[in-house]
C-alpha cells in the first residue's frame, strides 16, 4: 500500500541531520535504492527538488519503484556518476540547499547482519573504497550553495573512510569546516549498525 520502506535504526539518523525544509533543493549524491532518499521526501512532505542519482542501473530500478510504491513526486532520478555530476550539469555548481554524500564504503558497521561480509574485506578494497570517497567530496562539494549543508556518511566504523577522511578534506578545502560529526558503533543495548555522518558547511 506504499506505506513502509524499511531502514535500520541507525540509518533513520542521517536524513535529519540536513534539517530539510519544504521547497529545498536537495541533492541524494548516491541514492539508490533510495531509503535516505524517500526518508528526505517525507521530511519535506514531498514539498521541494530531490536530485537522486546513482550510476548503477539496477539499483536505480529500485529506487524507481520505491518512489512509485510510496506516491513520492519530489525526486527526479538520473542514472549519473556522482563524481562526474559537476562536469555533466555545471548549472548545479553552488546549486542545493542541502547534499547527501551517502559514500560507497566497506560496511563494517554492517556485520551483525551480514556476518560473511568480513571475509571479503582487503585492506586493498578499503584503500580503493577511501579514493572514491575523497573523489566524491571533492567533486560534489561545490553544488553546495553558500548557506547550505553537506551530510557525509557511511554505514563504517573504520576511521580512515570516516572522521580521517574528513579531517583531510578540510585540511586540503579550508572554505569548509565541520560542523558536527558522530561514530556510531554497534551495541547490544541500542540495536542499530555501525555509522558514521559529518555535517559539512562554508564558513562564513
Amino acid at each position: 500500500e506504499g506505506n513502509w520502506l524499511i531502514q535500520d535504526r541507525s540509518s533513520q539518523w542521517v536524513a535529519p541531520l540536513l534539517k530539510p525544509i519544504k521547497g529545498d533543493k536537495i541533492l541524494d549524491a548516491c541514492a539508490a535504492p533510495g531509503t535516505k532518499t524517500t526518508h528526505l521526501a517525507q521530511l519535506i512532505s514531498d514539498e521541494g527538488k530531490i536530485i537522486a542519482i546513482d550510476r548503477s542501473e539496477i539499483r536505480l530500478k529500485l529506487l524507481k519503484e520505491n518512489l512509485k510504491r510510496l506516491g513520492i513526486k519530489s525526486v527526479k532520478a538520473l542514472k549519473i556518476d556522482a563524481t562526474k555530476l559537476i562536469d555533466i550539469k555545471p548549472e548545479y555548481i553552488n546549486y542545493f540547499d542541502k547534499i547527501l554524500i551517502d559514500a560507497p564504503c566497506s560496511g563494517i558497521g554492517t556485520l551483525a547482519r551480514n556476518p560473511d561480509a568480513r571475509w571479503k574485506i582487503k585492506k586493498e578494497s578499503i584503500d580503493q573504497l577511501i579514493t572514491i570517497q575523497e573523489k566524491l567530496l571533492e567533486t560534489i562539494s561545490p553544488l553546495l550553495n553558500k548557506n547550505g549543508l553537506l551530510v557525509y556518511s557511511t554505514c563504517t566504523i573504520c576511521p580512515s573512510e570516516n572522521n580521517l577522511l574528513i579531517e583531510r578534506f578540510l585540511k586540503k578545502n579550508n572554505k569548509f569546516k565541520l560542523v558536527y560529526d558522530k561514530q556510531i558503533l554497534p551495541n547490544k543495548d541500542e540495536s542499530g549498525d555501525g555509522f558514521y555522518a559529518a555535517i559539512i558547511s562554508y564558513k562564513k
